[in-house]
């Protein structure tokens, strides 16, 4: 048991043995890693780099901002390498007892100082290298802008006359930019370059506002001082030979509209030499749709001039055809009105159309007068001739529509007369067909609507043969006349159907006339509404029920069976 307890406690000293072993190892390890990383830091040769800005001859913001690089690096080189090397000390002589939290703690802390020391050196050489950047770029600057403003200077002197009003300001605008320049190339010498770099940007900005500018005004310029020029001159000679060829402008405000124009230019001009550009450009816009305007409104009346020419002849050769189908639609109309009768004002519409073709042909004549004496401008003739050949077009409808009415007539009557016949063959046929069956007598309603049928056959008939016949109310006629046609043939074919089925009950029922008073009593009463007062449809009624009471279902399959054998009457 001794021997057990002392084992345990063995064990347990050896295990604590060796993770003090292990810590101390991988703390001194870290530690040496620190130190090797401090080394390398140290090795740097920043003090030859901060040696070689210092040639820059820097002053003002870029030798502040050198100074204070310069400090940091000393900070490091004289405080924080020695506050390493005395952490690393006393790391590792923390790392020799047992309170590992404390040598983990100063452990984080060795690593915190030899990161800031690190970005601390890279901080001053980046910083070091932006100024050695800057230096060179503004000492390139230099020789770019020179070479910039002597070529501006070259074309503003040879290629004055593409600037025009423009010059003077051009040239006060690069003098003030060569002034700034010399700013800039005096800082930049003397090493300033944190406010040389401020009048760089500015510099820049206005050099290319120079350039652009440069590059603008020769087209905006060459517009106001010739194109527009060029248009005005050739907007008042060509009004001018124009009018002398007999066109006629509406309203003509031309010349006073071609004055106001060239004062915009004139204005446009004086912003052009305040280079105000952008406003140059948008009055440039209006003055070129003012123009535009002026070239359409002589373009529109050239083109009207030529479709007003071919108007004319449209409308002659038009006028002629319209004239020569009322001539015959009056003649057609004369004829077919000796034998039919007009419902459709007919005649008044084509006695009102001649009026509106005489009126329109006075208004063509007055066109003409009007083209010769050039008293109105060939839009407006345009649009006069546009409305009368939409006139003439309204006419000529009316005219076809009255001729198609009409000349459908007499086809119309002697399909009338046709149908008619037909008609009188059918009714007889189902007269004779209704006789063949024998029936003791026919109901008075059926008598009633077949005489009704007949009566209308004759009004047809008459109205056929009227003096002037009216053919709407023959066509009214013969669709009612057909549509009674039909529904007489159904009710014959039902009153056939009753007849016969009633015979055919009633002889069934002798069957059983002798056993059953039920049927004896129904055949009785059923031959009486047969014979008597033809009411097949009331004895079928009587009939059925009875006969179903000594035998079930046999009054449907009595109908079933006449209905399947039964031939067509009509």
């Amino acid at each position: 048991m001794n021997l057990t307890i002392l084992a345990v406690v063995l064990g347990i000293v050896v295990i604590a043995y060796l993770a003090i072993f292990v810590m101390q190892s991988t703390t001194i390890s870290k530690v040496n890693t620190f130190k090797t990383k401090k080394e390398q830091l140290e090795s740097l040769k920043v003090r030859e780099e901060l040696v070689e800005g210092r040639k820059l001859a820097l002053t003002g913001q870029s030798l502040k901002e050198y100074q204070s690089l310069e400090s940091a690096f000393n900070d490091v080189k004289n405080n924080k390498f020695l506050k390493i090397d005395q952490q690393v000390n006393l790391v590792l002589f923390e790392a020799r007892g047992i309170n590992f939290i404390k040598t983990r703690h100063e452990l984080i802390r060795l690593e915190s100082m030899v990161d800031d020391t690190e970005n601390t050196i890279n901080s001053v050489r980046s910083g070091l290298t932006e100024l050695k950047k800057i230096n060179e770029a503004h000492r390139e600057a230099i020789n770019d802008l020179k070479k910039k403003y002597d070529d501006l200077r070259k074309r503003l002197l040879a290629e004055n006359f593409k600037f025009g009003p423009a010059n003077k300001a051009l040239d006060t605008f690069l003098k003030q930019l060569e002034a700034d320049y010399d700013e800039f190339t005096r800082l930049t010498e003397e090493g300033d370059h944190a406010t040389a770099s401020d009048i760089y940007e500015q510099l820049a900005m206005e050099t290319t506002q120079m350039e652009n500018m440069m590059a603008d005004i020769p087209a905006l310029f060459e517009k106001l001082d010739t194109v527009y020029v060029d248009q005005l001159n050739e907007l008042v000679q060509g009004h001018a030979d124009l009018v002398e060829k007999g066109y006629v402008f509406p309203n003509d405000t031309l010349e006073q509209e071609l004055h106001a124009i060239d004062e915009q230019r004139q204005q446009v001009l004086q912003l052009l030499g305040e280079l105000k550009l952008k406003e140059v450009s948008e009055q440039n816009g209006y003055i070129e749709r003012r123009i535009e305007t002026l070239y359409d409104m002589m373009e529109t009346e050239i083109s009207a001039r030529k479709q007003v020419i071919k108007n004319a002849d449209q409308l002659s050769s038009t006028l002629l055809r319209l004239r020569e189908q009322n001539s015959q639609l009056a003649l057609e109309l004369d004829q077919l009105g000796q034998v039919f009768q007009f419902n459709h004002k007919e005649l008044e519409t084509r006695r009102n159309l001649l009026e509106q073709i005489n009126a329109l042909e006075e208004q063509v004549n007055h066109n003409d007068d009007l083209l010769e004496a050039s008293e109105m401008s060939f839009s407006e003739l345009r649009a006069k001739q546009d409305g009368q050949l939409q006139h003439f077009s309204e006419i000529e409808a009316q005219q076809v529509e009255i001729w198609e009415k009409i000349s459908g007539l007499e086809k119309a009557q002697h399909s009338a007369r046709q149908l008619g016949g037909e008609y009188q063959h059918q009714i007889e046929d189902i007269k004779q067909a209704v006789e063949r069956m024998n029936l003791p007598g026919l109901p008075a309603n059926y008598l009633e609507y077949f005489f009704a049928v007949s009566n209308e056959l004759e009004r047809l008939a008459k109205s056929l043969q009227a003096h002037l016949i009216d053919m709407d109310e023959v066509q009214r006629q013969l669709n009612i006349v057909s549509a009674d046609i039909d529904t007489l043939k159904e009710k014959t074919n039902t009153l056939v159907d009753q007849a016969t089925l009633t015979e055919q009950l009633l002889q069934y029922a002798n069957r059983y006339r002798t056993t059953s008073d039920r049927v004896a009593a129904a055949s009785e009463q059923a031959r009486m509404f047969y014979e008597r007062d033809y009411n097949f449809d009331k004895a079928m009624d009587v009939l059925g029920p009875a006969l179903d009471s000594v035998e079930p279902g046999i009054y449907e399959k009595l109908v079933e069976s006449y209905l399947r054998r039964k031939t067509p009457l009509l």
